[in-house]
């Protein structure tokens, strides 16, 4: 993964004139943005969406993920479970500052005449590959090194959440049920399971395509469905009071929330686009063809039910969590007096 995102980094950066070059022309055309304190929740990247929205994402991305929490069980320790969350995070840092020197080179490379304004691809997410395309033309085997990037960096990921859905679906939902299933008609059906989720994951892929950026798209049906989960975690680790009941409810009301402003926002962006949204608004693609911000635009602010489904999708996780943590203490404190009460 890291060869093929500095290869091209590397060689588009001399076709470019090098990286100061690049630099300068990344900084003349605006596309280097500085620290943005405002704290309104609308605003799609901004230090408090990234800061605080960003912790509450990696919190259920790493801390409660079935695909993540069954890595730290195979590791022969506690202690090197915990070493792993180290390791990942700087060459996670890494992988982004090449993704974002990606983007300026393409940048420098095509200004504003980009292949998306010229008809050549039809989204944001095509410019990559043709830009890979574009600069390795000329040298055999390179494009080939990138799209082995693309296929290490996916097929790691997916094939472990296809075996962890299927392991939690066989012990959690199949076996108590069938406690004399023999052992080849399991590995069988969870072959089958296995097979089933590649086909969800396809479909899935083909909604995220039509929500704009694949990224944001990603981000944002994951903070749908694992910031429930998160709020789950949180209830009955924090707050010893909570019950079977409230921890059901809160859950339930936690997804239903997160679908209500994930399905809206999509809704609305699709039925009624703005003309002419600001750069840093939730209803762009995450990335422009600089792969960085732009100057903010003024616009009018949403209202209503609009400024719900306008909400960065960096807090969707943070939003849907603290939903079930309200509603599970409040569920289980009712609950709780009724059955103190009941003779």
């Amino acid at each position: 993964m890291f060869a093929g995102q500095l290869a091209v980094i590397v060689v588009g950066a001399s076709q470019a004139g090098g990286m100061a070059e690049v630099w300068r022309k990344a900084v003349n055309g605006s596309r280097i943005s500085g620290l943005d304190l405002n704290p309104d929740p609308l605003q799609r990247h901004t230090f408090w969406t990234l800061g605080v929205g960003g912790v509450f994402l990696m919190l259920a991305l790493y801390g409660v993920n079935q695909a993540q929490v069954q890595r730290y069980l195979s590791s022969r320790s506690e202690k090197e479970a915990i070493m792993s969350c180290y390791v990942v995070f700087p060459c996670q840092q890494i992988v982004l500052s090449l993704g974002c020197l990606m983007g300026l080179v393409m940048f420098a490379r095509y200004g504003e005449d980009s292949p998306l304004e010229q008809g050549y691809v039809q989204s944001n997410d095509q410019m990559v590959l043709y830009f890979v395309m574009d600069v390795f033309r000329d040298l055999p085997g390179l494009p080939g090194l990138f799209v082995a990037c693309l296929f290490s960096g996916a097929l790691s990921t997916i094939s472990s959440a296809f075996n962890s859905l299927a392991t939690v679906t066989m012990e959690d939902l199949i076996k108590p049920h069938f406690p004399a299933m023999t052992e080849a008609r399991a590995t069988l059906l969870s072959k089958g399971l296995a097979l089933v989720y590649g086909l969800v994951c396809l479909a899935m892929a083909y909604i995220a395509s039509r929500m704009g950026s694949v990224l944001q798209a990603a981000f944002s049906i994951f903070g749908m469905v694992g910031g429930p989960l998160l709020g789950l975690f949180c209830l009955g680790m924090f707050f010893p009071w909570a019950n079977p009941a409230g921890a059901v409810v809160g859950l339930v009301a936690g997804l239903a929330m997160a679908f209500w402003i994930g399905i809206g926002s999509f809704v609305m962006r699709v039925s009624s686009p703005p003309p002419a949204p600001p750069l840093n608004a939730t209803s762009l693609p995450l990335l422009d063809v600089g792969g960085t911000a732009a100057p903010i635009m003024n616009s009018s602010r949403p209202s209503g039910v609009h400024a719900l489904y306008s909400l960065s999708y960096m807090w969707y996780s943070a939003h849907n969590s603290a939903t079930v943590v309200l509603v599970g203490l409040v569920v289980s404190l009712l609950t709780g007096e009724l059955r103190c009460s009941s003779p």
